[in-house]
């Protein structure tokens, strides 16, 4: 359950949750990280806002999904305090259908039960945003892999994506290691030992968290936990933070590096088409 310090390197965290657990490196290692940022940002950015500022948008749905703002407002603050990203600690409520959605390249859906169907319009926007950077992570508040939620997510990604379906990710997977090396992906829980997402070529832009993260997280109106982390207690809530983190980096940054091969493959298959795509990424 214990996670190692990743060889990319992070700064110190004085103050946060996470304390002297980063290590002794300088934030120039963080930036070196992020030193793709101004391109990949260029690149999305006819489907994307143009705000610098990291925050989290909260996919609400007719019934079936919780709101959980103060556990991302401290998973954006301890972002700031671990790296050199900029952000915006809070996060914002949005419906499928609404195009601010891609003002947001981060968003989560977080349930403990069955999820209704959504419309057409909600389905292909998802699709849309899914496919020009953005990227969904699917947060399960019930800590179980067979909840009604998850058998709802599934069907849902397999109506986003039929050829692509939910299937647990790899241990080498670039999420376990895009700031922390970590090695399994717990929440509030820790019943489940995989993250499972749906993959499109050399990027996985939904991720399924079966051990609720955000329940790790998330805090009182007087600062502490509002849930225990069970069965490790205190070290398993800063794995979880540090998995939150990983999950932040590599939106930011393994995604928008694949993002034309990604683009060129739904064109393959015939899922996306927008003639204003350069020459570059059609097939």
């Amino acid at each position: 359950m214990h996670s190692r310090h990743s060889p990319r390197g992070c700064g110190p965290a004085a103050g946060g949750l996470l304390g002297s657990a980063l290590g002794p490196l300088s934030r120039r290692s963080a930036l070196g990280l992020l030193a793709t940022a101004p391109l990949l940002v260029s690149r999305r950015a006819e489907a994307f806002g143009a705000s610098s500022l990291q925050d989290i948008a909260e996919l609400q749905l007719s019934r079936g999904t919780l709101s959980r703002p103060a556990a991302w407002a401290r998973l954006l603050y301890e972002l700031m305090e671990a790296t050199s990203v900029e952000a915006n600690p809070s996060s914002v409520l949005i419906s499928p259908e609404d195009p601010q959605l891609f003002e947001h390249p981060f968003a989560v859906l977080i349930g403990e039960g069955a999820l209704p169907p959504q419309s057409p319009a909600a389905i292909e926007q998802l699709r849309r945003y899914l496919s020009y950077g953005g990227f969904l992570v699917f947060d399960d508040a019930s800590g179980s892999p067979d909840s009604a939620f998850a058998k709802s997510v599934r069907s849902l990604c397999s109506t986003l994506f039929p050829t692509r379906p939910m299937a647990p990710l790899p241990g080498d997977h670039s999420v376990f290691r895009a700031f922390f090396l970590l090695d399994a992906p717990v929440g509030r829980t820790a019943r489940s030992s995989v993250l499972e997402g749906v993959t499109i070529g050399p990027i996985t832009p939904i991720m399924y968290v079966a051990n609720d993260l955000s329940g790790a997280l998330d805090r009182g109106p007087d600062g502490r936990p509002k849930h225990a982390a069970v069965p490790g207690g205190e070290d398993q809530r800063r794995e979880a933070l540090k998995l939150g983190i990983n999950l932040l980096m590599y939106a930011l940054t393994s995604n928008y590096k694949h993002d034309q091969a990604h683009v060129a493959e739904l064109l393959r298959e015939g899922k996306l088409l927008d003639l204003r795509l350069p020459s570059a990424v059609r097939p």
